[in-house]
């Protein structure tokens, strides 16, 4: 089979939905025949779990200490109104920034080294808890004698840990670390990905998605946590002061796994249908990460909202294309919680009605910018909407609550990387 071949198979099979009946035609060689089956498999999301630090912090009061410090008293006019219009109401660090004792850990003098070690500290313990929340859920899956995973356990089940992080970076590292205390096997095989900002949950999937089709009795574990507060710094620069008035730290767990479609339609499973990455042209300076002396550092630059209206309805609106679907085939909308102008901008770009990305807001008030996480929480209360009550928060405003019962929910979630690109799945809670 050569490859032209090859690729043409597998945009004809991926073209079906999955409650379509699928044509088989009788497969002419046993390369056909493994080729056939393996399309067949789709790859699901078998638990989200997510937690933060204890540590809650007001907004208002996070303004009022930001406003009195020494390094910052130029800008004190306008500190008020910049947490104000965040439309944040509390975030969760690790680190409390409105404290004493906070500022000396993060001072500005504070090196990398030990902004990393810091990291460490605070992220297994929370890594730990999060992911055991998501193994915990996705075991009853295991032991529902699903005919593709024999395994005895879901800790022998998990084959592969992908860590993402933009916030911290040691080795050996979390992911060992998880190993170790979650009673992993010892050789487990380990991914980071590290850099790629709010939107690497995304990238994290898509590994996760490969591997379990490649391996469909492996499961995969992918741990999505962030510490922007190890990373806070408070020079005589506006921008620190927007980078803290937004940014905040979270965990997200999620466990994949693979079956095939009548299954996934039979245990009404979470199946990720597809993934896209896209750059958008001349965005360089949208979102840029950076290591400095003293700790890891973020730049927004003041286009990042003409960006993103500008370049979001474009991409969504021809992967949807690539699947004969369009944005009125979307129920369910899971946009990254980046903050006011990204949401209000991505809203904007797509036509979407504030009742579609609530969840949105919801997670932004409560939360703020968790990074990678954000979109998994955002996913994991929609799903939690849909489960509860039957009528999801994000739903098409002009669906019928009976016909939300009665059928599939196609979802689409996406979030922005450091370019700015726009990375995102499409799923369907069956």
């Amino acid at each position: 089979m050569n490859t032209k071949t090859t690729a043409k198979q597998h945009q004809q099979t991926t073209k079906y939905s999955l409650n379509q009946h699928i044509p088989i035609s009788e497969p002419q060689s046993l390369e056909q025949t493994s080729l056939f089956r393996l399309h067949q498999l789709l790859p699901t999301i078998d638990s989200i779990a997510t937690g933060t630090p204890n540590k809650v912090i007001r907004q208002a009061d996070a303004a009022d200490f930001v406003a009195q410090l020494p390094s910052l008293a130029e800008n004190q006019s306008r500190i008020g109104k910049i947490y104000q219009n965040t439309r944040i109401e509390t975030r969760h660090l690790a680190i409390d920034l409105v404290s004493e004792e906070g500022m000396v850990l993060t001072a500005k003098d504070k090196l990398i080294q030990s902004r990393m070690q810091l990291f460490k500290e605070y992220a297994v313990p929370l890594a730990e808890k999060v992911a055991r929340k998501a193994l915990e859920s996705a075991a009853t899956t295991v032991e529902n004698n699903n005919s593709l995973h024999s395994k005895s356990s879901i800790e022998d089940a998990i084959r592969l840990i992908v860590f993402v992080s933009s916030t911290g970076f040691i080795a050996p590292g979390v992911d060992t670390e998880l190993i170790k205390n979650l009673g992993l096997r010892p050789d487990t095989a380990r991914v980071t990905v590290n850099f790629m900002g709010c939107a690497a949950a995304m990238n994290g999937l898509r590994i996760a998605c490969d591997h379990v089709r490649a391996y469909p009795n492996d499961k995969v574990l992918v741990v999505c946590l962030e510490l922007s507060s190890v990373n806070a710094v408070f020079a005589d620069e506006i921008n620190d002061v927007i980078i803290h008035s937004i940014f905040s730290d979270g965990c997200a767990a999620v466990v994949i796994g693979a079956c095939q479609a009548q299954e996934a339609i039979a245990q009404k499973k979470v199946v990720i249908q597809d993934h896209f990455s896209y750059l958008v042209k001349n965005t360089e300076d949208g979102i840029v990460l950076g290591i400095r002396d003293n700790g890891i550092t973020c730049k927004l630059s003041r286009n990042l909202p003409e960006y993103i209206k500008n370049g979001v309805a474009p991409v969504i609106e021809n992967f949807l294309a690539s699947h004969s679907l369009t944005k009125n085939s979307i129920d369910l909308w899971a946009i990254h919680p980046g903050g006011t102008r990204i949401i209000e901008n991505a809203q904007h770009s797509l036509g979407l009605s504030d009742h579609q990305v609530a969840i949105s807001w919801e997670i932004l008030q409560e939360y703020g910018n968790m990074l990678s996480p954000s979109v998994l929480f955002v996913i994991e209360r929609m799903l939690l909407k849909c489960q509860d009550s039957q009528s999801p928060h994000s739903v098409n405003h002009h669906q019928k609550d009976a016909d939300i019962t009665n059928k599939p929910l196609t979802g689409l979630a996406f979030s922005f990387a450091p370019g700015v690109g726009i990375e995102g799945i499409l799923f369907q809670k069956t």
